[in-house]
């Protein structure tokens, strides 16, 4: 699928006419002895399954094997399979298994509820689903199957490592033997780049929005990641971020594909074993979490012996002395700000907070490279963004004739952000805010505020929610108290609805396990009656892993 005339100047270099599991098959037939990809130690606690690990050519050979599985299936070309899984091995395999099968990959974000599920596999018109089995936590294959029974267009529910559960199917035995799988080659019309790749979920202030790209503008967001890092075939990555978005696979997955190097995968919830891996697996290049930053600088040198790039997604401005000590050990830092689903940008290294304004000509080039990313700030004093990295048209085929919201640009190419920013025309850089307004960004997962005020009202309405900034997680929401056994009632039905537990709130305010905060004054507050139980008490240190799982994931 192909949406509109496509953009020749985002057809460029190795870009140009290679898919992203072309890029896998093209790494298997020059090294396909070498070691690809493997899992941090730490996999079989926090997401199951034993730890993987692979060659490039047993990881094309299973590439192919579960694409051909998908195939049987029945899946047509282009069919929407939407996956989630926390970073492992197996979200790399599924997410190129889905490309190859012709299918257009759909990531969920984690931390995503039932309610917020169901809807974008019906705004999607998803055919199937993909998941682990867990991730942290998180039941995530028993969540999708109850959200898909709400979907009709949604035909099959897979998992990889999950246990065997009614409705859903598992592919485990694919996994096991990468030499059997024939070779599946789909035909495309056109250049096979220009098709669409992915489809993620954005949010604006009405409601979440599909943002489809082609494999052209996924690469083109690697690119940046790849020109900063210039990494090579022996270069070793360390990817923590989760692949449920543009920024987790533009600046983790592509960069490793283009250079054909390693590959090792962490799952989120472990800094410690992050860092104590560094030296054994012989990391030169960490792709992490802003909030990991700091940690990994820290360390001595001895426990980064080869590190010398470290790319950190950040979803707000970060302050440039934070990684000031780095240079003096010869580590190259480079901040990618994840603005939305819209792009990810390189930020200025000395100016906290700031972007390039104009072309990005550290991460264009000159000459015939095309433009992976143009800034302006509009009238409104909002950031507008364009490049070979930004979309144009809505997804599905067809939306932009029917009720918004849905993903648009304008005459020009520009989208326009939402977010605040200011240009310094004399340094060629633009500040940018933190928030867009109506929207809620909880450890980088994006809400329309209005959404989640909507599911308050339909749960009963006793108490609204009350949006707050946080350190950690960009921003939380909180609860005004009334009735202590309104309060564990709203409670109930919020879970009950679906709806993510990142909008239910976990206060700490509070005396008990009551879930919501206490924002009224300490003259005010009532004191909540003893005995009443909280429905959410044994589900409160999943919710706290939770929280660190999307924190840890997006940038916070």
């Amino acid at each position: 699928m192909i949406l509109g005339k496509g953009r020749k100047d985002g057809t460029a270099g190795v870009a140009g006419h290679a898919t992203l599991d072309a890029l896998l098959r093209r790494a298997a037939e020059i090294r396909p002895q070498s070691r690809a990809l493997a899992d941090a130690p730490n996999r079989p606690h926090l997401i199951g399954g034993e730890s993987r690990h692979y060659s490039w050519s047993e990881l094309d050979g299973l590439v192919d094997a579960l694409a051909g599985r998908l195939r049987q299936m029945g899946l047509p070309t282009d069919a929407v399979v939407a996956t989630q899984f926390a970073m492992s091995c197996d979200a790399v395999i599924a997410l190129l298994a889905v490309l190859r099968a012709g299918c257009i990959a759909a990531p969920l974000p984690l931390g995503w509820g039932r309610r917020e599920v169901s809807a974008h596999l019906q705004r999607l018109g998803a055919r199937a689903v993909l998941t682990a089995g867990r991730i942290g936590p998180v039941e995530s294959a028993d969540i999708m199957r109850y959200a898909a029974a709400e979907t009709f267009s949604v035909r099959f529910v897979m998992s990889l490592g999950g246990p065997v559960l009614d409705g859903v199917i598992p592919l485990d035995d694919v996994m096991i033997d990468p030499t059997v799988a024939d070779r599946v080659e789909i035909e495309r019309s056109g250049n096979p780049a220009d098709h669409v790749a992915i489809v993620t979920a954005d949010a604006v202030a009405e409601g979440h929005i599909a943002v489809a790209r082609s494999h052209n503008e996924v690469v083109a967001g690697g690119l940046a990641a790849y020109v900063a890092g210039v990494p090579d075939e022996h270069s070793v990555f360390a990817g923590a971020l989760a692949p449920d978005g543009f920024a987790g696979i533009a600046l983790q997955i592509v960069p490793w594909l283009m250079a054909g190097g390693t590959l090792v995968a962490h799952p989120p919830l472990a800094p410690r074993i992050i860092r104590d891996r560094l030296a054994p697996d012989g990391v030169t290049h960490a792709v992490l979490p802003v909030a990991l930053g700091e940690y990994v600088v820290a360390a001595p040198l001895a426990e980064r012996p080869q590190l010398r790039h470290l790319a950190l997604l950040a979803r707000r401005p970060v302050s440039a002395e934070s990684f000031a000590a780095a240079a003096e050990d010869g580590l190259a830092v480079d901040v990618f700000y994840g603005i939305g689903e819209t792009a990810v940008a390189r930020g200025l290294r000395g100016a906290g907070g700031a972007i390039t304004l104009g072309h990005d000509t550290h991460t264009s080039g000159s000459g015939q490279s095309p433009v992976l990313i143009e800034t302006r700030v509009g009238p409104d004093g909002e950031l507008a963004l364009r490049g070979a990295m930004v979309p144009v048209h809505a997804f599905p085929p067809g939306a932009e004739n029917g009720q918004p919201p849905f993903w648009s640009t304008d005459a020009s190419g520009f989208r326009a952000t939402g977010m605040p920013a200011a240009a310094d025309k004399a340094t060629r850089s633009i500040a940018i805010g933190s928030r867009e307004a109506g929207v809620v960004s909880i450890g980088g997962r994006r809400f329309a505020e209005s959404a989640i005020r909507g599911a308050y009202a339909e749960a009963g309405g006793e108490i609204a929610p009350v949006i707050r900034p946080d350190r950690l997680l960009g921003e939380r929401v909180a609860g005004i108290v009334g009735d202590g056994r309104a309060i564990v009632g709203l409670a109930a039905r919020l879970v009950e609805s679906g709806l993510t537990p990142l909008a239910i709130p976990g206060g700490t305010r509070q005396t008990g396990q009551l879930p919501f905060e206490d924002t009224r004054p300490k003259e005010t507050a009532i004191k909540d009656p003893e005995g009443i139980l909280d429905p959410l008490g044994d589900a409160h240190s999943a919710l706290a892993q939770l929280l660190s799982v999307a924190r840890a994931a997006a940038g916070y």
